[in-house]
């Protein structure tokens, strides 16, 4: 956004966080950025408000908002299907037009009276075009296996081990598997590769290059998130894992009303792809899928499941989409003035 000319009043990337202790250790930059977002509020006196993603944040931000008159335009919806559906209440007071980007998310909305309009998914427009042959030459491995361990650090940390371990598990019983890890750009790359050195099976550790990692490889292990729609995306198979903090998996666990945590599986509607969680979360478990995958020759029919969600996902410029959704609240907003 900033590359594109838009003036940062603050920053928050560095402070994104998973769950109610991590988000915890954030407390003062989220009350000193809930002030400073006030404070523009009242100097900018914006013609429209668009509030991405971010929902505990963004929807208490929301009545300060409306309390000035200024309408909202809501883009990558709360997760109300999965958790906390009573949130819907808010939204129908507090937002104009809810922009969604999964397919389902528009008729649950409209059937609650919520403006809301499928744009489709961002991630077509930021897809990167690779060269699948060059690459799967250059990291080698037949198979090749791709693991992800997340861009956030304390993720990185928590999963970049688990997946160490499971690559060495598989070896045994894949002696012809090679392993690439992504680091994404805010994971200092030094630290795994060092580690990756003494490990017992082939594993590369590579900087800032998830997309040709996502698209080289025959089979990923990612931590859950975007990176399972990237991953739909360029059609790869994967297995899904993730560790919350205990106390977060504890007081999150009964609140949550799906049974697959992956998008990947929440757009298909059921499990295509393998999810290991929290207890679930143990190399020798993910090891094992993985063999089993990769020995009864079930990656072709994991591909065909990825083709059905990538159609859910709409079409390229969603971006442009959304843009012309907020111009249109815009333009409403001006005609009753």
């Amino acid at each position: 956004m900033r590359d594109a000319g838009v003036e940062l009043v603050a920053e928050t990337t560095s402070h994104a966080a998973v769950g109610i202790v991590e988000a915890f250790h954030n407390l003062h930059h989220y009350t000193k950025l809930y002030r400073t977002l006030q404070s523009a509020l009242k100097q900018r006196k914006p013609d429209v408000a668009v509030l991405i993603d971010y929902p505990d944040f963004n929807l208490r931000f929301a009545e300060r908002v409306r309390d000035h008159g200024v309408p909202i335009a809501y883009y990558i919806s709360p997760q109300i299907w999965a958790w906390r559906p009573g949130r819907m209440k808010s939204i129908k007071r507090l937002v104009t037009k809810m922009i969604v980007i999964l397919d389902f998310e528009e008729k649950l909305y409209r059937d609650a009276g919520v403006d809301a309009a499928f744009v489709g998914h961002p991630l077509f427009d930021a897809l990167k075009e690779v060269d699948r042959g060059a690459l799967k030459k250059e990291f080698g491995g037949r198979p090749l296996i791709g693991l992800l361990p997340g861009s956030r650090k304390k993720q990185f940390s928590a999963l970049f081990p688990l997946m160490l371990k499971t690559a060495e598990l598989m070896s045994k019983e894949l002696p012809e598997a090679r392993y690439v890890v992504a680091c994404a750009p805010g994971i200092d790359p030094g630290p795994a590769t060092e580690r990756a050195s003494r490990s017992k099976a082939p594993v590369r550790v590579v900087w800032d290059r998830t997309p040709d990692v996502m698209a080289a490889s025959d089979l990923l292990i990612t931590a859950s998130g975007t990176a399972t729609i990237e991953a739909t995306l360029y059609g790869t198979p994967m297995i899904v894992t993730y560790k919350l903090n205990p106390l977060t998996a504890a007081t999150l666990g009964p609140l949550i009303k799906i049974k697959t945590y992956a998008l990947v599986n929440i757009v298909a509607g059921r499990e295509i792809m393998p999810e290991f969680y929290q207890r679930k979360a143990k190399a020798d478990l993910i090891a094992r899928e993985a063999v089993s995958i990769i020995k009864e020759d079930r990656l072709e029919s994991m591909r065909n499941g990825l083709a059905e969600v990538r159609a859910k996902l709409g079409t390229p410029g969603a971006s442009k989409r959304a843009a012309a959704e907020v111009l249109k609240v815009l333009d409403s907003s001006r005609s009753r003035r």
